[in-house]
C-alpha cells in the first residue's frame, strides 16, 4: 500500500490525525486524573480532620490529667474523698464519657460513674505503662468496662504530694467514638462514600454510614473497584504511640463513579465530532493531492532517478505547476553541484590538511596504481622518513611550533625531491617519497641530501630548532612485490635506523627482516618461559685470597624447548624492551633466595649469592614492582632463624651508574638501608669516574674480564688492574676479578691485593646440586 502515492496519502493523513486522537485521549485522561486527584484531596482532608482532632482531643485531655493528678483529692484512689471528689467532677466534662483514678496495681474503686464493686484493670496496658514509665499514655479503641462501648482512654500517673517520686496511682479519661461519626456528617462527601474507623489491631470499630459492610481496599491513594461495584479512592492515616505502634486508623474510600461518568460523556461527544471532520477533510485533501501533485510528481521522480544514478539530465519541460517548477530547477542545479562537489572531495580526502601535501590514503591509491602499470623490470623505490624525537618539540615547545616544523619538513622535501611521483605526510611525524626510474645508489644519495636538509636549523615560534630523521628505503621488486610488502619492508628499515642510533638511512634487507622476525618470536617464547619452567640458574663460585668460597654468582640460562640453549646476551636485550626483565629479575631473586639456605648449610652463615640487576628493574624501584623487589631482597631466613648479613648482593653495571638519576639513587639507598651489599659489575669499560663509587657507597668493584684477560700480554692491562684495585682500596671499597682463566692471572691479581677471584680457572657456572659438593682445589699464594 505505501509503495503508491495515494496509499501514502492515507499514511500521512493517519500520522497527522493520529496525534489529534492521542491529544484528545490525554486531554480525558489529564480530566480524569485532576477529578480523581480533586477526590482524593478530600479523602485526605476528612482523614487530615480526623487525625487532627484526635490529636487535639490527645492534647487537651492531657492538659486535663496534669490538672487533675496534682490535686490533693485523688491522691488516695480507695478513699470516699477520691470517690467524692470524681463523681462531683465527671459530669462537668461532656466530652469525657467517664473518668477514674485506679491504684498502682490497677485496681479501680475512685470512679466518675458507680461501680457495683472495684473493678480489676490491671491488664490495661496504658494503665501499666503511665504507671511504671511516669508519663501520658494513650489506649488504641477498646470496651470501656464500666460503661460497655467502645472508646479511646487516657491516663496519668498521680504523684503524692508527701514524696514527688512516688506513684500512688493513675488519672484515666475515656472519650467515646460519637465525634468521629459527627465530624463525618458533617462534610459533604459523595454518595457511596465509606470510612472506617480500625482499632490498634487493625479491626473496624466504626464506619460510615453506620452499617458499611469493611472492604479491605487492595491498594491505597488510587482508584480501584470495590467489592460492592462502586469504584472508589481509599487513603488511610495511622495514629500511633510511644511505641510507633498504631492505635487508631481512619480509613477513607470516596466513590467515584458519578463524577468520571459525567467526563466519559462529554468526551465521547468530542471524539465523534472529530471523527465526522477528519473524514471529511480526507476526501477533500485526496482530490486536491491527486489532481495537483501525482502527476507532476511522477515527473520529478523520474527526474530524481536519473539524478541518483548519476545520469546525464536534459532540460525538462514545465510541469505546469510553479513550486514544481522550481524543485525541477532545483534538481537541475543539484545535479550539476553534485558533479563539482565529488570533484573537490577527492582532493581533499588525499590532501593533509596540515601541511598540504597528500596524505596516507593519496599516496596508497598512487602506489597501488604505479605498481598495476609497472613491469617487473622498472623500479620504483619509495622512502619513508620519521623525526627523532619529535615528542620532545610538541612537550616543550607547544603543539603549535610542532605544526610549524612538520610544515617546513614538507616544503624540503619538495625542494630536495623535485622528481618524486607523490610526497606524502602519513601522520603524525612520518613522510613518504615515490620515486620511479631510480638505483639504490641513487636511492642512498638522495636519502642522505634529504636527511642533511632536516638537520639544518630552522625557525618556528621566534625560536630556533634543530630536528633529525631516520630514514628507510625499500625497492621494487627487490624488497616485495605489493602495497603492503613495500610499506612493511620499508618500516623495518626505519626501524632499524632509529635503532642504529638515530639520524640515520638504511636499506631494507632480508637479513633484517629475518632478525626482527626471529626478534619477535623470540619476545613472545619470553611470555611463556617462566611458565613453562624454561629457565634455570647457574652458579659460578668467587674466590677470596686465601682460596675459600665465599660467594656465588647466579646466572641465568633458558633452555627453549626447540631452539636449545639460549645465552643470556641473546635474550636478555629484547627482555628489557619488552618489558619482561622485570618479571624474569623477580624470578632470578626468588630462586636464588631459595638456593642460599641449602648453600649455607655446606658452605657457612656468611656465604652471599650476587644477583645483577637490570636498569629497569632499578628505576621500577620506587614504584609496585620497587616494593616487590625491596621485599625479595629482605632479610633472608632458613630454619626459622634471622641472618645478620643479608645473603644476596646486588649487581649492576657501570653503564646504570653513570646514567643514573635521582630515582636510581633513591633505590641504592633503599638497599643499603635493607642491608642490601651492592656490586658494581663490569668496572672499567665505562671509562667512569671513582667519585660515583664515593657518593653510592659501592660494596664490591668487579673488574671487567676484558682486562683481567690481558695480564701478562699487556703492560697497560697490568697498570690499570693495580690502580684499580689500589684505588678501590682506598675508598674502602671491596674487589672482585672476573674472567680468571690461568694461574698467572690469579697470582698477579693477589699480587696487586685483589679480595677475590672469579672465572674458569676455579669453575664454570655449576648447577645447585654441583654447588653443594665443590671442592676448591686450587692452591693460591698470597
Amino acid at each position: 500500500m505505501l509503495k503508491t502515492l495515494k496509499g501514502r496519502l492515507y499514511f500521512l493523513s493517519i500520522l497527522i490525525v493520529v496525534p489529534f486522537y492521542f491529544f484528545i485521549y490525554l486531554s480525558f485522561d489529564y480530566s480524569r486524573t485532576m477529578v480523581e486527584n480533586e477526590l482524593l484531596k478530600s479523602a485526605l482532608i476528612v482523614s487530615n480532620q480526623a487525625v487532627e482532632n484526635h490529636k487535639r482531643l490527645m492534647t487537651s485531655t492531657e492538659r486535663f490529667l496534669v490538672l487533675l493528678a496534682a490535686f490533693p483529692q485523688v491522691q488516695k484512689p480507695h478513699s470516699e474523698t477520691c470517690q467524692r471528689f470524681i463523681s462531683e467532677i465527671a459530669p462537668l466534662y461532656e466530652r469525657y464519657v467517664n473518668i477514674g483514678i485506679p491504684d498502682t496495681a490497677g485496681m479501680l474503686t475512685c470512679n466518675g460513674t458507680s461501680l457495683a464493686s472495684p473493678l480489676d484493670l490491671s491488664d490495661r496496658l496504658y494503665i501499666r505503662d503511665a504507671v511504671m514509665q511516669d508519663r501520658f499514655t494513650s489506649s488504641g479503641v477498646h470496651t470501656d468496662r464500666t460503661l460497655g462501648i467502645s472508646t479511646v482512654n487516657f491516663a496519668y500517673p498521680v504523684h503524692s504530694l508527701t514524696d514527688p517520686k512516688e506513684i500512688v496511682g493513675a488519672a484515666v479519661a475515656a472519650i467515646s467514638l460519637d465525634w468521629w461519626s459527627v465530624l463525618l456528617n458533617s462534610n459533604e462527601l459523595p454518595e457511596n462514600t465509606v470510612s472506617y474507623l480500625l482499632d490498634n489491631y487493625g479491626n473496624p470499630v466504626a464506619s460510615y454510614p453506620e452499617k458499611a459492610m469493611f472492604d479491605i481496599p487492595k491498594r491505597f491513594n488510587m482508584v480501584i473497584r470495590s467489592h460492592d461495584g462502586v469504584h472508589r479512592v481509599f487513603v488511610q492515616h495511622q495514629i500511633k504511640g510511644w511505641d510507633g505502634q498504631p492505635l487508631l486508623t481512619f480509613m477513607t474510600g470516596i466513590a467515584v463513579d458519578e463524577p468520571l461518568s459525567t467526563i466519559d460523556k462529554r468526551y465521547t461527544l468530542i471524539a465523534t465530532s472529530f471523527s465526522m471532520l477528519v473524514v471529511l477533510i480526507l476526501i477533500l485533501l485526496r482530490l486536491f493531492f491527486l489532481n495537483s501533485i501525482s502527476r507532476p510528481l511522477n515527473r520529478l521522480t523520474d527526474l530524481a532517478m536519473k539524478l541518483g544514478q548519476n545520469k546525464y539530465i536534459h532540460a525538462a519541460l514545465p510541469t505546469g505547476v510553479k513550486e514544481m517548477d522550481d524543485l525541477q530547477d532545483s534538481f537541475l542545479d543539484m545535479a550539476e553541484r553534485k558533479t563539482q562537489a565529488e570533484k573537490k572531495i577527492v582532493r581533499q580526502a588525499q590532501t593533509d590538511s596540515l601541511t598540504g601535501i597528500s596524505n596516507r590514503d593519496a599516496f596508497n591509491q598512487k602506489l597501488s596504481e604505479r605498481l598495476i602499470a609497472q613491469s617487473a623490470s622498472d623500479q620504483i623505490a619509495i622512502i619513508l622518513l620519521g623525526l627523532d624525537n619529535f615528542k620532545e618539540v610538541n612537550d616543550t615547545r607547544g603543539h603549535e611550533t610542532g605544526d610549524e616544523v612538520l610544515k617546513t619538513i614538507a616544503s624540503r622535501l619538495i625542494a630536495c625531491a623535485p622528481s618524486a611521483k607523490i610526497i606524502s605526510r602519513l601522520g603524525g611525524d612520518e613522510f613518504m617519497l615515490l620515486l620511479e626510474d631510480c638505483n639504490e645508489e641513487e636511492m642512498v644519495a638522495l636519502s642522505e641530501q634529504i636527511r642533511q636538509s632536516i638537520k639544518e636549523p630552522l625557525m618556528a615560534s621566534h625560536c630556533e630548532i634543530v630536528v633529525t630523521a631516520s630514514i628507510g628505503i625499500a625497492l621494487y621488486p627487490e624488497d616485495g612485490m605489493t602495497v603492503r610488502e613495500l610499506m612493511v619492508a620499508v618500516d623495518q628499515a626505519m626501524y632499524f635506523a632509529k635503532q642504529s642510533g638515530r639520524d640515520a638511512a638504511r636499506r631494507f634487507s632480508w637479513e633484517l627482516k629475518e632478525a626482527l622476525t626471529k626478534k619477535i618470536e623470540l619476545i613472545q617464547d619470553l611470555r611463556q618461559a617462566i611458565v613453562n619452567q624454561e629457565f634455570h640458574l647457574l652458579y659460578q663460585p668467587i674466590i677470596n685470597q686465601h682460596g675459600d668460597v665465599t660467594k656465588f654468582e647466579a646466572l641465568i640460562r633458558w633452555q627453549h624447548p626447540d631452539k636449545g640453549l639460549i645465552p643470556p646476551d641473546h635474550f636478555i636485550q629484547f627482555a628489557e624492551e619488552s618489558g619482561q626483565i622485570v618479571e624474569i629479575g623477580h624470578w632470578v631473586i626468588q630462586e636464588a633466595k631459595r638456593a642460599l639456605a641449602p648453600i649455607r648449610e655446606v658452605y657457612g652463615e656468611e656465604i652471599q649469592i650476587s644477583v645483577n640487576v637490570s636498569p629497569i628493574q632499578l628505576s621500577k624501584q620506587q614504584g609496585e614492582d620497587g616494593r616487590l623487589l625491596a621485599e625479595l631482597l629482605s632479610k633472608t631466613t632458613g630454619n626459622g632463624k634471622i641472618h645478620s648479613q643479608n645473603g644476596l648482593v646486588v649487581e649492576i653495571t657501570e653503564h646504570l651508574l653513570m646514567n643514573s638519576d635521582e630515582s636510581t639513587r633513591r633505590a641504592l639507598l633503599a638497599f643499603r638501608e635493607e642491608g642490601i651489599q651492592v656490586a658494581l659489575d663490569d668496572f672499567g669499560t665505562g671509562y667512569s669516574s671513582l667519585a660515583y663509587i664515593m657518593n653510592y657507597d659501592i660494596d664490591y668493584l668487579k673488574i671487567d674480564r676484558e682486562f683481567v684477560q690481558k695480564l701478562g700480554e699487556e703492560s697497560t692491562s697490568e697498570t690499570l688492574c693495580e690502580a684499580i684495585i689500589s684505588m678501590a682500596h682506598a675508598l674502602g671499597v671491596a674487589v672482585i676479578a672476573e674472567g680468571v682463566e690461568t694461574q698467572q692471572q690469579a697470582d698477579l691479581l693477589l699480587g696487586y691485593g685483589c679480595d677475590y677471584l672469579q672465572g674458569y680457572y676455579f669453575s664454570r657456572p655449576i648447577p645447585l646440586d654441583q654447588v653443594l659438593v665443590y671442592q676448591q682445589d686450587k692452591i693460591l699464594s698470597v
